[in-house]
């Protein structure tokens, strides 16, 4: 399975660095490193952006609550074996 380094949050740009920490807001946690997935998606602002505002209308308020679409995430994830 391909992988990936995960960069620590300071090996980031300024404006990514900036998007961890409203990160930490919307998530409402203080992470001591940003989530996995995060630091993926933000080494490459093209399709990092796009990918997080489409999390973030995805896991908007609607239908369903936010515990119920964090579940459906964690399932995929398992489902696809996804590490992060």
């Amino acid at each position: 399975m391909p992988t990936v380094r995960l960069r620590d949050a300071d090996e980031y740009p300024e404006p990514a660095r900036k998007a961890f920490e409203l990160s930490k807001q919307w998530f409402g946690y203080d992470f001591p490193q940003p989530p996995a997935m995060s630091r993926v998606m933000a080494w490459d602002p093209h399709f990092g952006g796009a990918h997080g505002r489409a999390m973030k209308r995805a896991m908007g308020p609607g239908e369903f609550s936010r515990g119920e679409k964090e579940m459906v995430a964690a399932v995929v994830s398992g489902v696809n074996a996804c590490s992060y």
